[in-house]
C-alpha cells in the first residue's frame, strides 16, 4: 500500500501542474460512396513520437465528432475499420467546426484494380529495432481459434501449446513451456504469475473483442522492459472506451478431438468448447471514458498421451516383459528412477535395469478446461493531451500446465491492479499482480504418493532384487513386489478401482509439504515505473528519453515452492533506470542509443547498452544494424526453489538453498551414473565379464563425474552479446521484404545441472556410494540451477515476403532458421528446444465481395531435441492447416465466422511430454459496430 500511495501522491503532483481544454475542432465522418455518417470512428491527435499515446475521440453513430483541443497547428488522423485512413492539417486561421471528412473504403473497386490501405507504416520502417505488429484488422480475420494461437504465424516466433488455454510465446531460441527469457504485457503490465515467474498465456489478459493491436519485439529489450526481458517482449493493448464505445460480444462453438485412436481426417470431434465473450464501453462528455469486459470459456483440455519409451530398450517398448523391466513412459508418472540389477544367469552372468510401474496422466487427472475474465478500466481526461486511468484485471483457470513437472491447475487465480497517468512525454505507471493456486496439484508427485502409500521404493526394490537373485527370473519379481507381500503393504493399485480414487481423493487434497501433491501458493508482486521524452533539443537529439522503475517480489508457498517455510519469510527487489538517445546524423542516416543500470537485492548493479544505426536506401529502401549487451538476474525461482517432486528434487541456485545439501564432493553427475550403467551392462551382457570386475573396471566413471568443490558456489546473472542486422523494403506501396540476421553469445547461461547424491560419500567409500547411487532408494536425483562453464553462441536468419495483389489478395511467406553452439564438454542442459527451420504461409482476401472474406494459414516445423527438467526426447516435425471464413451481417453489425484449426487432424505435440494437439472446428458469431464497416 505504501508504493500506491507514493504513486498517487506522484499522479496528482503531475495534474496539477496542467492546464485545461482552450479550443474545440467538430465536424462529421463521411463514407465517401454512399455520403452515410460513419458511425464510432477514431479521430486522433497524431504525436510525432511513436511511443506517445494518441488523444482523441470516437464519433457518434451519425459520424459526428467533437474534439477539444489545447492549440493549432496540427494534425488530425480519421480512421474506421474497413475505410483507408486519412489525415487533415489545422493551421491556426483554417476551419476547424463543421469539418465534412470523407473515408473511401477499405477495397473500393475502380474498374481494373483495388485501392488498399497502407501496409507499413514510414515509422515501422525505420524503426532501430525488429518490430513485428499486428493490428485489429489483421486480428479479426485470423483462422486460429484464438487470437492468441494466432501469434505462432508471425516471423521467428514459436508458440508451446500447453493446453486448449495457454500457449507460451517465446523468439530467438530457448523456447520452453516456462518462457523465463520472454515477457508479455498486456497495457503495460507484467502478465506473469509471480510464482511461476512466466505469463500464463492469456488467461488475465484482454478478451478477444478487447485487443486492438499485438506487438512482438524479438531478441533483447531491456532497455525499456528491464532484465528479464531476454529474448523478446510480446505487447497487447486493448481498446480504450473513448475510440470504441458501445455494445459488442461473440459467441464461440467448437469440436475437438481429444479422444484416443482418432486420426482419420476431417474428424468433427467428439469434446466441445465454448467461449463468450462480452465487452461494453461509453464516455461522459468526451472526459471520462469507461469500460467492463468478461470473457468465459469452457471445454476439455488436451490431452498428454506420449507413452514412448525414453528408459531401457527400444522406444516403442510400452510394456514390461522378459527382455524389458526398464521401461520409462514419458506421460506415465512414478516409473522414472531406475534400479541397476545383476546377478547369474542360466548361462552367464547378466544385468539390467528395473523401474516401478507408474501411472498414466490420463488415469489421474480429469480433463476440464475452463478459463472466467473479467476486466473494467476508467479513464479521465485531464486534458487532451494527460489521461489518469485505474484498470483491474482477474482471471481464474483450470488447465493443464508443463512446468518442472505436469501440474494440473484448479481454480488458479491471478488479480492485477493498475494506475497510471500518461500525457504526450511523460508516463507514470504503477501496478500490483496477486495469484492464489487455490486447488492446484503436481500430477507427478499425485502419481509417486500413491506408490509409496502402497509400497515405499526401499521396500519393492528391494524385493525385487532379492527374489531375482534367488532365482525366479524377470517376470515372477515384479510379480512379488506389486503384491502385499509379507502382508502390511497394498497391492498396485488398479485406477479404475475405488480404492485407487479413495487414495488419490486424500492426496489431492493436502499439501506437499504433508506428504500430498497440492500446491499452496498465494505470492505478488508490486511494480512502480515512469518515464519522460523530451523533443529535439537544439541540435543535440531528436529525442532524449529517460525512466526507471521498482518491483518487489514477494514468495508466499509456505515452503511447498520455495525456502519460504514458516519463520524465513522471502522477498526480493529489484529497480533500474534508463536514458536512450536519437540523432539524425544526415537526411538519411539516424543514430540512437541506450544505456541502462539494474539491480538486485542478492546480485550487484548491471549496466546494458545498446547501439543502433538506420541508414535510408530511398523513400521505402531500410537497412540496419545494432549492438547489445544486456543480462539477465535469476528469477525467483531460479533463486529459491526448493522442491521435492518424488523422483526428483529441483533446487535454486543461490549458496543459502545449494548448501544444506552439501553436493560439492558427495554426489555425482547423472550423465556419469548413466554411462556407467550401460557401461557395466555392456561387460556383462556383451563382452561376458564378471559382475564384480565389470563394476570395479567402470568405478573410474563415477568417480570422474564427482560435483568438484568449484561448483554450487553461488549464481551469477546471465549476460548476452547481441549483433544484428536487418533490412525492409516497402515496393510499389504493395509488397514487404524484410531480412534479420542475430548472432548471440551468452556468458554464464542458466539451466540445470543434474547430480546424483548418494547416501553415503564417495570420499568416504567409492564403491559404496556408487552401489546406492544405482539405488533409487538409497540416493537422490537432484536438479540444481547453475550456470555454464562455457560459452553458448546461438544464431538465426529470419525473412519474410508480403504482397497484396490488385485483386485485394493477400499472400505473405515468412521463414526461420535457428541453432546453437555449445561445448560438449559443458554439463550443463540449456534446453534451447527450436526448430532448426520453420516457416508459415498465409493467404487471405479480406472482402472477396462486399460481404464475405476469407484466410488460410500454413505452419511447418522440422525435427528438433527438446530438453526440460520435466522430461527429454525428440519433437517430430509438423505441419498444420488452419482456415477461415467470414461472413458479414452489415444490416445487424455482425459477423458469422466459420473456421478449423489443424484441419487434416494431423496429431502433433511442440513439446516433448506436452499435450497432443488435435483437430478442432469452429463456428462464431460476434456483433461489434466496429467490424461491420
Amino acid at each position: 500500500m505504501r508504493l500506491f500511495s507514493i504513486c498517487s501522491t506522484l499522479l496528482f503532483f503531475v495534474i496539477s501542474l496542467n492546464s485545461s481544454y482552450a479550443q474545440v475542432v467538430s465536424g462529421k465522418v463521411l463514407n465517401s460512396s454512399n455520403k452515410s455518417g460513419v458511425p464510432y470512428a477514431s479521430v486522433v491527435i497524431v504525436n510525432k513520437s511513436t511511443k506517445s499515446k494518441k488523444v482523441g475521440v470516437a464519433s457518434d453513430e451519425q459520424g459526428n465528432f467533437l474534439l477539444a483541443i489545447k492549440a493549432l497547428p496540427l494534425v488530425l488522423e480519421f480512421s474506421a475499420t474497413g475505410f483507408i485512413t486519412k489525415r487533415l492539417v489545422i493551421g491556426i486561421d483554417q476551419k476547424r467546426e463543421n469539418l465534412i471528412i470523407e473515408l473511401d473504403e477499405t477495397v473500393k473497386q475502380l474498374s481494373d484494380f483495388v485501392v488498399t490501405t497502407e501496409k507499413i507504416s514510414q515509422e515501422e520502417l525505420k524503426a532501430p529495432i525488429e518490430t513485428i505488429k499486428v493490428d485489429l484488422k489483421a486480428i479479426q480475420s485470423t483462422p486460429s481459434f484464438s487470437f492468441f494461437d494466432a501469434i505462432g504465424n508471425l516471423k521467428g516466433v514459436d508458440l508451446t501449446t500447453q493446453s486448449v488455454i495457454i500457449n507460451s510465446v517465446n523468439t530467438r531460441g530457448f523456447n520452453s513451456s516456462t518462457n523465463q527469457r520472454f515477457r508479455q504485457f498486456t497495457d503495460g503490465i507484467d502478465n506473469q504469475a509471480p510464482g511461476l515467474s512466466f505469463s500464463l498465456g492469456n488467461i488475465v489478459g484482454g478478451s478477444s473483442l478487447d485487443i486492438e493491436s499485438i506487438e512482438v519485439v524479438p531478441g533483447p529489450a531491456s532497455v525499456f522492459y528491464g532484465p528479464s526481458s531476454f529474448n523478446g517482449i510480446l505487447e497487447l493493448k486493448t481498446k480504450n472506451p473513448f475510440d470504441f464505445p458501445g455494445l459488442s460480444f461473440t459467441a464461440k462453438a467448437a469440436t475437438v478431438t481429444v479422444e484416443k485412436d482418432r486420426s482419420k481426417f476431417f474428424n468433427i470431434g467428439n469434446s466441445f468448447i465454448s467461449d463468450l465473450s462480452l465487452r461494453y464501453a461509453t464516455s461522459f462528455k468526451d472526459r471520462i471514458g469507461l469500460k467492463i469486459n468478461t470473457a468465459l470459456l469452457n471445454g476439455v483440455d488436451f490431452k498428454a498421451k506420449n507413452y514412448r519409451n525414453v528408459g531401457a530398450g527400444r522406444s516403442f517398448h510400452d510394456e514390461y516383459n522378459g527382455e524389458n523391466q526398464g521401461i520409462d513412459l514419458v506421460n506415465v508418472y512414478g516409473d522414472d528412477r531406475s534400479l541397476l540389477v545383476s546377478g547369474p544367469g542360466l548361462l552367464q552372468d547378466t544385468a539390467f535395469t528395473v523401474t516401478r510401474a507408474g501411472y498414466r496422466e490420463e488415469d489421474l487427472v480429469n480433463y476440464n478446461a475452463s478459463n472466467v475474465k473479467l476486466n473494467a478500466e476508467l479513464q479521465l481526461k485531464i486534458t487532451p493531451d494527460i489521461i489518469l486511468g485505474f484498470t483491474t484485471f482477474y482471471g481464474i483457470t483450470d488447465a493443464m500446465i508443463t512446468n518442472e513437472d505436469r501440474i494440473a491447475l484448479r481454480d488458479f487465480e491471478i488479480f492485477q491492479q493498475k494506475v497510471q497517468l500518461e500525457g504526450k512525454n511523460f508516463l507514470l505507471r504503477a501496478y500490483r499482480t496477486e495469484q492464489d493456486a487455490g486447488n492446484t496439484f503436481n500430477v507427478g508427485v499425485l502419481s509417486e504418493e500413491i506408490l509409496q502409500r502402497t509400497k515405499p521404493n526401499v521396500v519393492w526394490f528391494d524385493q525385487y532384487r532379492r527374489s531375482f537373485e534367488n532365482g525366479n527370473g524377470v517376470v515372477i519379481p515384479r510379480r512379488i513386489a506389486n503384491s502385499t507381500f509379507p502382508g502390511q503393504y497394498l497391492k498396485f493399485l488398479d485406477p479404475e478401482s475405488d480404492d485407487f480414487d479413495s487414495l488419490r481423493n486424500i492426496i489431492v487434497n493436502k499439501p506437499i509439504t504433508e506428504n500430498g501433491s497440492r500446491l499452496f501458493d498465494k505470492s505478488g508482486l508490486q511494480h512502480i515505473e515512469g518515464s519522460y521524452s523530451f523533443d529535439k533539443i537544439q541540435n543535440l537529439f531528436e529525442k532524449l528519453q529517460i525512466g526507471g522503475n521498482y518491483r518487489l517480489y514477494d514468495p508466499n508457498t509456505n515452503g511447498t515452492i520455495f525456502t519460504d517455510s514458516i519463520g524465513n519469510d522471502l522477498t526480493n527487489f529489484e529497480y533500474g533506470t534508463f536514458v536512450e538517445v536519437s540523432k539524425s546524423i544526415t537526411s538519411n542516416l539516424d543514430i540512437s542509443g541506450s544505456l541502462r543500470y539494474d539491480e538486485n537485492e542478492n546480485f550487484k548493479g548491471k549496466f546494458s547498452q545498446r547501439l543502433s544505426v538506420v541508414k535510408q536506401q530511398n523513400d521505402n529502401q531500410f537497412f540496419r544494424a545494432s549492438f547489445q549487451r544486456g543480462f539477465r538476474f535469476p528469477n525467483i525461482r531460479e533463486q529459491f526453489f526448493n522442491q521435492d517432486l518424488g523422483e526428483k528434487l529441483i533446487i535454486g541456485g543461490l549458496s543459502q538453498v545449494t548448501d544444506r545439501y552439501d553436493l560439492q564432493g558427495n554426489s555425482f553427475l547423472e550423465q556419469s551414473l548413466e554411462d556407467y550403467q550401460n557401461a557395466v551392462i555392456n561387460d556383462i551382457v556383451v563382452e561376458n565379464r564378471q559382475i564384480e570386475f565389470a563394476k570395479i573396471r567402470n568405478s573410474n566413471i563415477m568417480a570422474e563425474g564427482i560435483i568438484s568443490q568449484d561448483l554450487f558456489r553461488g549464481l551469477k546473472p546471465e549476460q548476452i552479446t547481441s549483433f544484428e542486422i536487418g533490412y525492409k523494403n516497402l515496393i510499389q506501396g504493395r509488397r514487404i521484404v524484410e531480412v534479420n540476421y542475430y548472432r548471440n553469445y551468452y556468458q554464464n547461461f542458466i539451466g540445470n545441472l543434474r547430480v546424483i547424491k548418494p547416501r553415503t560419500s564417495p570420499a568416504v567409500d567409492l564403491q559404496r556410494s556408487i552401489e546406492q547411487a544405482i539405488n533409487p532408494s538409497s540416493s537422490d536425483l537432484i536438479y540444481v540451477t547453475a550456470n555454464s562453464e562455457k560459452q553458448i553462441v546461438t544464431q538465426g536468419l529470419e525473412i519474410l515476403y508480403d504482397i497484396t495483389g490488385l485483386s485485394g489478395i493477400n499472400f505473405t511467406v515468412n521463414a526461420t532458421f535457428a541453432d546453437i553452439s555449445q561445448d560438449s564438454d559443458d554439463p550443463l542442459v540449456p534446453g534451447f528446444n527450436t526448430a532448426p527451420f520453420k516457416w508459415n504461409v498465409k493467404v487471405g482476401h479480406r472482402r472477396i465481395n462486399e460481404n464475405f472474406g476469407a484466410e488460410l494459414t500454413w505452419r511447418a516445423r522440422t525435427n528438433f531435441e527438446w530438453q526440460s527438467p520435466f522430461a527429454d526426447g525428440f519433437v517430430r516435425g509438423f505441419s498444420t492447416f488452419d482456415c477461415q471464413m467470414t461472413f458479414k451481417l452489415p444490416k445487424v453489425n455482425s459477423q458469422l465466422r466459420v473456421g478449423a484449426n489443424n484441419v487434416y487432424n494431423i496429431r502433433q505435440f511442440n513439446t516433448f511430454g506436452g499435450p497432443e494437439i488435435s483437430a478442432f472446428y469452429y463456428v462464431s458469431f460476434t456483433y461489434d459496430p466496429f467490424q461491420s464497416n
